[in-house]
């Protein structure tokens, strides 16, 4: 009955949220509630332990035999408001801006240079985790040039997602914090074991960056040295998507003070010295008091920024609710043992490879949520009995974030399709085409860590 009850509620998470028929919150929240009310009814459980199981998921939980503790969502949820925060308001204050402006006046009129100044603008603006604000900034600075320069402008859509597939990864993307939730490994550990294989993948974007940029030079028939440049207008133009962007808000003069800021936390945040919610947390008030300082403007700061911070950490919190019915009600449990009973006894050693093949499809065509908290949870069930870990689990649910930024449930590629005039399905086939050895990489870099044994 359980493991009928748990396919259920797992199929109609899945689908009510791929309707859009509940927001992820209300998904998230009603229902495991309407299921664990089933599981009240037709067992010995009782109204309070359908509360404690939600409570145990959202603070800690303690086990009775090994005294070990559990943290529950409200950790990685923390981390995830104050650290976006965090980067709105470095965004704000104009900490990205030199670097963007540099790779846009080395780019010039040389092909090469502008897909390679293409990638590392889109690598530093999206380490603020936030995939629509990269998008904006990135076509707003190099759409109007790649057409100037008769570009092809597919390569600038490809250039532009593939970082963000990556960096998406960091401990304060969605998909890390969703991942680290859902299976309950601590954040800085997955973020540890994912950090290589982002690392090469990110080498691997560089030089396809070069790569297209050799193509358009061939194409369009550019001679390295010849008065090719772009002209005055144009630069002035390309560098006013930067600096035009909320102007009242850039503190150029405390540039320094904010870059050392950011690596001194990023620093520590890696050596696991302190959470990253205390972190960012203390970073951000900092900043807020350094940068703005009069009370009027730091309160309108907070209020603009927090439909960014709140969203996603609402949806962590009602995380909670979901991941303690399906395990405090045994439902998790039911359905693990139903996928073992169904998987070959000589495929049971090759779980991580094999699941990290299904990711992929199954973390482009899926929401999110719906994929780590519907799917992730129960299958990091499964493979521990076959010996893995959580945190291998989780690595192998993380390597279909390769094709993530090609699902057509992320709204903000629809924009960036449209501004550079391709169909959606046309823009899924040319990121395969030239993306997808970073799925390789992933699996084979994460084999020689160990964090995907084969």
């Amino acid at each position: 009955m359980l493991l009928f009850l748990a396919l259920l509620m797992i199929v109609s998470f899945v689908v009510l949220l791929a309707k859009n028929k509940l927001s992820i919150v209300g998904a998230l929240v009603l229902v495991p509630l309407f299921f664990g009310l089933i599981v009240v009814v037709l067992t010995d459980a009782t109204f309070a332990d359908l509360f404690q199981w939600i409570t145990d998921a959202l603070f800690f939980s303690v086990n009775d035999e090994s005294g070990s503790v559990s943290m529950g969502v409200i950790s990685p949820g923390l981390l995830i408001l104050f650290a976006v925060m965090y980067f709105d308001l470095m965004l704000n204050v104009g900490l990205f801006d030199p670097l963007c402006e540099f790779f846009i006046k080395k780019a010039k009129g040389d092909p090469l240079k502008v897909t390679m100044a293409t990638v590392l603008t889109a690598t530093v603006v999206t380490m603020n985790g936030d995939t629509t604000t990269t998008i904006i900034i990135c076509v707003a600075a190099f759409l109007e040039l790649y057409k100037f320069m008769n570009m092809k402008l597919s390569y600038l859509a490809i250039l532009i997602v593939a970082p963000i597939g990556i960096f998406n990864q960091l401990p304060w993307g969605g998909p890390t914090i969703a991942a680290s939730t859902a299976i309950g490994v601590p954040v800085t550990e997955l973020f540890n074991a994912l950090l290589p294989g982002m690392l090469v993948a990110e080498v691997f974007v560089i030089f396809l960056a070069y790569r297209l940029g050799l193509k358009e030079r061939k194409r369009l028939g550019f001679c390295d040295g010849s008065d090719s440049a772009i002209d005055d207008v144009m630069m002035a133009k390309m560098l006013a998507s930067i600096q035009n962007k909320d102007p009242e808000l850039k503190r150029p003069k405390l540039f320094w003070f904010n870059l050392l800021l950011t690596a001194g936390i990023l620093y520590l945040l890696i050596q696991d010295v302190a959470h990253g919610a205390v972190l960012f947390m203390i970073g951000s008030a900092i900043v807020l008091t350094v940068n703005y300082r009069q009370v009027s403007i730091i309160n309108d700061r907070i209020d603009d920024i927090a439909s960014d911070a709140l969203a996603p950490a609402l949806a962590t919190f009602a995380a909670g609710v979901f991941s303690g019915v399906l395990s405090g009600s045994g439902m998790a449990n039911a359905l693990a043992q139903g996928i073992t009973m169904i998987i070959p006894e000589n495929l049971g050693a090759h779980m991580a490879p094999i699941y990290a093949f299904i990711s992929a499809p199954a973390i482009t065509f899926l929401p999110q949520d719906a994929f780590y908290f519907g799917i992730a949870k129960v299958v990091a069930e499964v493979m521990e009995s076959y010996g893995l870990s959580a945190t291998q689990a989780a690595v192998a649910s993380m390597v279909g974030q390769s094709f993530r930024l090609i699902s057509p449930v992320i709204p903000a590629l629809f924009m960036l399709t449209a501004s550079t005039e391709l169909n959606f399905v046309d823009f899924q086939k040319k990121y395969i085409k030239y993306c997808w050895p970073i799925l390789i990489i992933y699996l084979a870099v994460y084999a020689a860590t160990g964090s995907l044994p084969l």
